[in-house]
C-alpha cells in the first residue's frame, strides 16, 4: 500500500486518528469524547504550538451559530479531564484563547483500500472497459475455473437471499445521509435532506418499512460502512449516495445494496441543475421502488413522486432546519425554528415545513420559553393540516399541541390515531401516542406503543430511553434499568439515556451508581444544564445527603442561567426533601406555566409523596386528568 501523512498524530500516551474519529491511550484503551470535544482536540493538535483565538474556535466548532464562550470553556474542561488532570496538554491564554503545548508527532499511515461505497461510486462514474488477455494457456484455464466458481458462489448467495426474503423482495430499507462529494462537512445538511426526501417518498409503499431520518442521521460519517449500518438498522436493503452542489448544478451518485450478501442491486448518477433537484429525487425513488419488485397502485405511484414544495430556496431552508433539529440541543432547536419559519415564508404552502415548525416550537414552549412559541406551534400545526390532510407528521404535530399545550386529551388521541392510520410505520406517531397513554396511567398500552416505535426505529437511543421511562412509570424498575442501559450503549454521549438510567437506579435505591450517572449526565450536557442539576440534587436527597441537595437547589434557583427555571424538577426535589407544601407550590407554578412534564404528574412515581390531599387533586382537575 501507499503511504501518506496527515490525520494520524501521537502525543504522550495518546494516538489521535482524526479520520477515524478515534483517540487511543496506550495503544489499546479507547478514550470516549463527545463529538464537539473531539473536534476541538483535532483543531488544537493540527495547530499545535499556535494560539487559537476563542473567536476562531467558536466559529470553527459552531459555524454560523451564536454560542456563548462558556460552551467553549466547558468543552476544554471535558477535554482536559479526558486527557488526564496531571499533565498539561492545553494551555489557556487568558482573555484570548487556547494553545496545544504537548509534543506531537505526525505519523505516516497506509492509504486504506477503497471501501465498498467508494468502489461503487467509482464504478458509477467510470466508463466500462475490457481488459486485454495476457495470460498463457494454463492461466486462461485457471481464470475459467475461477469464473465458474465465482458464478456458483453468486448464484448460491442470490438463492440464499431470495429464500430469506420471499420472491427476492425487500421488506425494509434505510436511506443513509448522502455524503458530500467534495468532502465538505458544511454540506452535510444537503445530504441529510436528500436522504429524508427519498425516504419520505418510499413511505408511500405500505409493504416496505422505511427507517426514519432520526434513525439514520448518525451515519453521516464519511468513513461509515453502509452494510454495517444497515445491519445495525436491521433492514434488508440500504441506499447510499453522494451529493455535490456546485454553482447552479447538483451532482448525485447513488447505490442500492442488498444487505444479505452485500450485492449491488442498482446504481446510477445524476448531473442536473439544482432547480431540478426534486426531479432527481423522484427518479431515485422510482428506481428504488422498481428494484423492490412490487406491484404498486396508481395512488401509491402518485405518492411516490409527491412533492411538498417546488421552491428550491424553501427546500434548502427546510433541510437546514431538519439538520439542526436532529442534534436535539437547545441552541440548535431555536435555530431550527428560525429556518423553518424562513422556509414557510419562501413557500406559504409548504406543509412539511409547517409540521416541523409546529413540533419544534411545541417542544421549546414546553420547556417554559417565550409564549409566542405556543401560538406559533399551534398555528403551524393547523396550517400544515389545512394544506395536506394526508401528512402524518402534521397530525402528529397537532396531537402534540393538543396534548402538551392545550390538555385536550381526546383531541390529541384522535390526532395521533389519524397519524398512525395514514402512516402505520411512523415511529414518532406511535411514541407520542404512548406518551399520551402514560399520562392516564394506561401503562400496558403505553409500553406496547413505545415498543412498536422502537421496532420501527431500532437504533434510536431516545426511543429506547422513552421505553425505559414507560417501564419506570409502570413501576417496573428492573426493566427500566435494563432498557436504559441498552440506550446508553447505543449512544454513550447523549445525556437523555443517562438521565433515564439515573432515574432507574434511583428508584432501585442504587444511590452510589445513580450519583455517578447523574454526574456523567451533567458533564455530557456541558455542565451547565439547570434541569439536570436539579435532578442530580434529587439523587443527593434520596441518598440522604440533604446538605448537598440543598446546595445544588440553591444553585438551580439563584445561579446565572439562560434557561427557564425547572419548576417540575424542583417540585420532585422538594418532595424528596420532605418539604411538601413548597413542592406543591413549585408544581402549581409548573401547571400554571403549562410546562410539558406536568401532564405526567399523576403517573410519575417521584411525585407519589404529594398525591394525598386536596391540593394535588385540584391540580389534576385543572388539567382534566381527574373528574
Amino acid at each position: 500500500m501507499d503511504k501518506k501523512s496527515g490525520g494520524l498524530f501521537e502525543f504522550g500516551p495518546f494516538r489521535l486518528e482524526a479520520a477515524e474519529r478515534r483517540l487511543v491511550r496506550n495503544r489499546t484503551e479507547l478514550v470516549q469524547l463527545p463529538p464537539k470535544v473531539f473536534d476541538l482536540l483535532v483543531l488544537l493538535v493540527e495547530n499545535r504550538g499556535r494560539l487559537l483565538e476563542k473567536s476562531y474556535l467558536l466559529e470553527s466548532l459552531w459555524p454560523g451559530t451564536f454560542v456563548e464562550e462558556a460552551n467553549l470553556s466547558v468543552n476544554v474542561s471535558v477535554l482536559r479531564k479526558a486527557l488526564g488532570e496531571g499533565e498539561t496538554y492545553v494551555e489557556t491564554v487568558p482573555k484570548r484563547g487556547y494553545r496545544f503545548v504537548a509534543n506531537v508527532t505526525e505519523v505516516a499511515q497506509e492509504v486504506p483500500q477503497q471501501t465498498v461505497e467508494d468502489a461503487a461510486v467509482a464504478s458509477a462514474e467510470a466508463p466500462a472497459s475490457v481488459p486485454r488477455a495476457q495470460a498463457s494457456g494454463w492461466r486462461m484455464w485457471a481464470g475459467i475455473v475461477a469464473i465458474l466458481l465465482t458464478a456458483v458462489a453468486v448464484w448460491f448467495a442470490r438463492r440464499t437471499a431470495q429464500e430469506a426474503s420471499p420472491s427476492g423482495r425487500f421488506q425494509s430499507v434505510a436511506v443513509l445521509p448522502f455524503l458530500p462529494l467534495d468532502g465538505d462537512p458544511a454540506h452535510n445538511y444537503l445530504g441529510l435532506g436528500m436522504a429524508e426526501a427519498v425516504a419520505t417518498r418510499l413511505t408511500a409503499i405500505p409493504q416496505i418499512t422505511v427507517r426514519p431520518t432520526s434513525a439514520v442521521a448518525k451515519y453521516s460519517n464519511p468513513d461509515r460502512d453502509p452494510l454495517a449500518a444497515a445491519r445495525e438498522l436491521q433492514v434488508d436493503a440500504v441506499l447510499t449516495g453522494r451529493i455535490q452542489q456546485y454553482e447552479k448544478r447538483i451532482r448525485v451518485t447513488v447505490q442500492l445494496y442488498r444487505v444479505s450478501d452485500g450485492a449491488s442491486v442498482w446504481a446510477d448518477k445524476f448531473d442536473d441543475y439544482f432547480t431540478n433537484i426534486f426531479a432527481v429525487q423522484d427518479s431515485i425513488s422510482e428506481k428504488v421502488a422498481e428494484s423492490f419488485k412490487l406491484t404498486l397502485t396508481e395512488t401509491e405511484r402518485q405518492h411516490l413522486t409527491k412533492r411538498e414544495t417546488e421552491n428550491t430556496e424553501a427546500y434548502q431552508l427546510y433541510v437546514q432546519g431538519q439538520y439542526l433539529a436532529t442534534k436535539r440541543l437547545g441552541e440548535s432547536g431555536h435555530q431550527a425554528i428560525e429556518y423553518y419559519q424562513k422556509a414557510v415564508e419562501k413557500d406559504p404552502d409548504y406543509a412539511a415545513a409547517y409540521a416541523a415548525l409546529a413540533y419544534s416550537a411545541v417542544l421549546q414552549a414546553g420547556e417554559g420559553r417565550e409564549d409566542d412559541l405556543r401560538n406559533k406551534g399551534r398555528m403551524a400545526a393547523m396550517k400544515a393540516i389545512s394544506l395536506d390532510d394526508q401528512l402524518a407528521d402534521a397530525h402528529t404535530a397537532l396531537g402534540d399541541v393538543l396534548m402538551r399545550l392545550d390538555w385536550d386529551w381526546t383531541g390529541a388521541d384522535r390526532a395521533f390515531n389519524k397519524a398512525v392510520a395514514i402512516q402505520p410505520n411512523n415511529a414518532m406517531a406511535h411514541a407520542e401516542k404512548s406518551i399520551l397513554l402514560m399520562a392516564f396511567r394506561r401503562h400496558d398500552e403505553a409500553i406496547r406503543e413505545m415498543e412498536t416505535a422502537c421496532r420501527l426505529d431500532p437504533t434510536s437511543a431516545i426511543l429506547l430511553s422513552d421505553l425505559a421511562w414507560t417501564f419506570q412509570f409502570s413501576r417496573r424498575y428492573e426493566d427500566a434499568e435494563r432498557v436504559s442501559r441498552k440506550a446508553v450503549a447505543l449512544d454513550p454521549w447523549s445525556y437523555t439515556p443517562r438521565r433515564q438510567l439515573t432515574k432507574a437506579l434511583l428508584m432501585l435505591a442504587k444511590y452510589d451508581e445513580a450519583l455517578i450517572e447523574a454526574q456523567k449526565t451533567l458533564d455530557i450536557a456541558g455542565g451547565n444544564n439547570r434541569r439536570i442539576l436539579a435532578e442530580k440534587a434529587k439523587v443527593f436527597a434520596a441518598a440522604g445527603k440533604a446538605e448537598e441537595a440543598r446546595a445544588a437547589l440553591k444553585e438551580v434557583r439563584e445561579g446565572k442561567w439562560n434557561q427557564p427555571e425547572p419548576h417540575y424538577e424542583i417540585a420532585v426535589l422538594l418532595a424528596a426533601l420532605g418539604e411538601r407544601n413548597a413542592a406543591l407550590d413549585s408544581l402549581q407554578t409548573a401547571v400554571e406555566l403549562r410546562l410539558t412534564r406536568v401532564i405526567w404528574m399523576n403517573a410519575d412515581p417521584e411525585l407519589d409523596p404529594l398525591h394525598a390531599g386536596p391540593r394535588f387533586e385540584e391540580l389534576l382537575k385543572k388539567m382534566r386528568l381527574a373528574p
